[in-house]
């Protein structure tokens, strides 16, 4: 009879021991679980950020050739212009004979220098929508990798949760019932529902 207690406290302390066993583990799913939920929004701001960063970067890009293929136009016709001007005052010292000649030539080069002009503008602007495109494409994949990284998440929050009642189930003993309903399943269900 007197060996019965010491049994006893051998039974309840294996009994601690498996009780304190499980909410460690249980406490390490939950950090496995808050540990992938914070990489996978990690990512996901990641993502926006990097496609925030594109579409400005290519905006400003393009505003910068813009203006640049703008500021060459006006100077190529400020020239034409230019030109224009010392060719009539040319052909007036010449007389009228050669003033309609000149005048001619003069339309002619600012034809050809607003043809270029225009030229330059439209390739521009082509290139502009070029790179537009490339940006709305590139956005538009990180858009879809976003979504799929979430979807992932997801899909790997639900295995975790399904090994964490899996590892609960075989933890916890017939005697335990009653502790289930406070099991490391209904705290993964507080994280679901956040």
């Amino acid at each position: 009879m007197p060996d019965r207690p010491e049994e006893d406290a051998r039974a309840v302390a294996e009994e601690q021991r498996d009780l304190r066993s499980q909410a460690d583990i249980g406490g390490k799913v939950n950090a496995i679980i808050e540990a992938a939920e914070a990489a996978a929004e990690d990512i996901g701001q990641s993502a926006r950020r990097e496609a925030r960063e594109i579409v400005q970067q290519v905006e400003q890009q393009a505003a910068a050739r813009i203006e640049e293929l703008t500021r060459e136009a006006a100077r190529t016709r400020a020239e034409a212009d230019e030109y224009a001007r010392d060719m009539r005052e040319a052909a007036d010292s010449y007389g009228t004979q050669h003033r309609r000649t000149v005048e001619e030539e003069a339309r002619r080069l600012l034809a050809e220098a607003e043809e270029r002009a225009k030229a330059l503008v439209e390739s521009a602007e082509a290139k502009a929508e070029e790179i537009e495109r490339d940006v709305t494409q590139r956005h538009e994949t990180l858009q879809r990798e976003a979504k799929m990284l979430e979807e992932r998440k997801q899909r790997v929050l639900e295995s975790l949760r399904d090994l964490a009642a899996q590892l609960q189930d075989a933890l916890v003993g017939p005697q335990d019932k009653a502790l289930e309903d406070e099991s490391l399943v209904d705290a993964l269900e507080v994280e679901r529902r956040r």
